[in-house]
């Protein structure tokens, strides 16, 4: 029987013993035959060095100026995501207490944005939250700055409404992060604290980012009518298909209903109220649907669990542990994926692996889906869960190292199966990996794109320069763009030279920090476009280094 201590003593050992070589055995050696495995970019995988400890900070610089200056002008609240200006009673404001909050505030975000920095590649799951920090530090120094030379505490409070706004989200995001830093930790905690006291200072309770929020809500809706009409031809044969098709759509009016109170600007409380009868709606309803172990019917239930933690984030709702019925129906559809790949294999398929040790690898991955089924009907904690499964991918991983050379188009269709429960079991345990591997192609045609942005915007404004200086700056963008081009010609060689990568990459870094100077000295109308583009353009630089490290 399979244990989780023999599991964990022995996880990374060779076992020495050969296992009995029955039907079992040989299914579990061909399941192990077709994984496909790797990605290239996890050859990237390595410790910065001091060089990159100083790149990486010469960009949050970068990223900083380019922030502030597209904050750095007269605050004008308009639109759907912008607070209303509240009507402050100013009797009940204390403007010194308000000034010593906010800067405090804004000394934790700058430690908060450093710390980041720091453990960013240590822990993977903060890099792509840095560029919001950051954001939140630029916004909250203009804002303690004009507090120093103000008293107009109805524009500060509008101000302010803004960067809780932001804030709030990216506090929800971190928390999640697995392995953050105690003194990451702390600064959270204590940006918290001012975030809540600001708020009750200066009257203007918590504000929503109803624009990302009404476009997370139409699309969990847009989810919610593909997965009605999934269930209407899916279950065509069944005889509860009208009442499940009803059951959808007043499910998906319930949506509807959170659309039309965000679009009214009612309040987060009657938002936060419709929504959470909303989910105890879906829940049932997603139970009913699990029971009928249809694929098609799981991956639209997916795609809605997914929207619903994004417009959970937005609503600053506590991230419960996982679902257990979720997990347990996800459980159970591995196995059958595991058992159903085991029935159908064929000896003359084993017959064409490599020599290795399959027996042992076949047995260790086996014993970890037993594992996580025994944790499961234990009903164990959300943390145990985790554990078990963290076995299967560890599992997973070794077999995509030792099976991946069996040719056969069927099997491979069957353990994409096992491949998309093994991700479907991730989702559910909360466990979605963060991007910690980039798409470096994808990342430096982005580069390329956007420096293209950025000439159309200067140009308009180099008219007016000096020629001298015109010239000069646009010999800058072009060396950028012209080794952003080099550096995609590169990444697609095979087999990609790293250091080659590396070297181009610093050039490129080197091509921007000249660039960035010259847009800096833009003090025409088109100075707020060039430097939103600027941001755009560090933060890939960063995911750039990020990658290359």
């Amino acid at each position: 029987m399979y244990s989780r201590y023999r599991h964990t003593t022995n996880h990374h050992k060779k076992r020495k013993d050969m296992l009995s070589f029955g039907p079992r055995v040989l299914l579990m050696l061909v399941l192990t035959g077709f994984v496909v495995t790797g990605s290239s970019s996890s050859a990237f995988a390595q410790s910065p060095n001091g060089d990159n400890s100083k790149l990486v900070n010469d960009l949050l610089r970068l990223l900083e100026k380019s922030e502030l200056a597209t904050r750095d002008r007269e605050y004008k609240p308009s639109g759907l995501d912008l607070p209303p200006t509240p009507q402050l009673n100013l009797s009940r404001v204390n403007i010194n207490e308000v000034r010593d909050t906010l800067n405090q505030f804004a000394r934790d975000s700058s430690d908060l944005a450093m710390q980041l920095n720091r453990v960013m590649y240590q822990v993977p799951g903060v890099r792509e939250y840095v560029a919001d920090v950051l954001k939140v530090r630029a916004r909250a120094s203009i804002l303690a700055d004009r507090v120093r030379r103000t008293n107009d505490l109805n524009q500060i409070a509008a101000e302010y409404g803004e960067i809780d706004q932001l804030w709030r989200v990216v506090s929800l995001q971190l928390d999640q992060v697995r392995g953050l830093d105690r003194q990451s930790q702390n600064l959270i905690a204590s940006m918290n604290a001012a975030d809540r006291k600001l708020g009750d200072l200066l009257q203007t309770g918590p504000q929503l980012k109803r624009t990302d929020l009404l476009r997370q809500t139409s699309a969990l809706s847009n989810a919610l009518g593909i997965l009605i009409q999934d269930v209407e031809f899916e279950l065509s044969r069944e005889p509860q298909r009208l009442e499940l098709v009803r059951q959808g759509q007043e499910i998906e009016q319930r949506m509807i209903q959170v659309t039309n109170l965000i679009i009214d600007r009612q309040s987060y409380d009657s938002i936060k109220r419709e929504y959470l009868a909303f989910r105890d709606a879906w829940n049932t309803y997603a139970t009913r649907l699990r029971s009928y172990h249809n694929r098609i019917l799981s991956r639209g239930i997916q795609r809605v669990v997914q929207q619903d933690r994004s417009i959970q984030e937005l609503l600053w709702l506590p991230q419960d542990g996982a679902n257990l019925q979720e997990v347990a129906h996800l459980t159970e559809a591995l196995k059958r994926d595991v058992d159903e790949f085991y029935r159908r294999a064929t000896l003359r398929l084993l017959i064409s692996l490599p020599p290795a040790n399959y027996l042992a690898t076949s047995d260790e991955f086996y014993g970890t889906v037993e594992n996580l089924i025994d944790t499961v009907n234990h009903n164990e904690s959300t943390a145990n869960l985790i554990t078990s499964f963290q076995y299967i991918e560890s599992s997973w991983k070794d077999f995509s190292a030792m099976f991946h050379t069996v040719e056969s188009p069927a099997a491979l269709q069957l353990l994409d199966k096992v491949d998309n429960s093994i991700n479907a079991l991730r989702i559910a345990l909360r466990m979605e990996t963060p991007s910690d591997s980039i798409d470096l192609a994808k990342l430096v045609v982005a580069l390329e794109t956007q420096s293209t942005q950025l000439s159309l915007i200067a140009d308009q404004w180099l008219a007016t320069e000096s020629p001298s200086f015109r010239q000069s700056t646009q010999n800058s963008m072009r060396n950028f763009s012209n080794t952003a081009h080099e550096l995609h010609r590169i990444v697609l060689m095979q087999p990609v030279s790293l250091n080659l990568v590396r070297s181009k990459s610093n050039e490129l870094f080197e091509n921007w920090f000249q660039v960035h100077e010259k847009i800096s000295r833009c003090e025409t109308h088109e100075k707020y476009q060039l430097q939103e583009t600027a941001v755009r353009i560090t933060q890939m630089l960063m995911d750039l280094r990020y990658a290359t490290k």
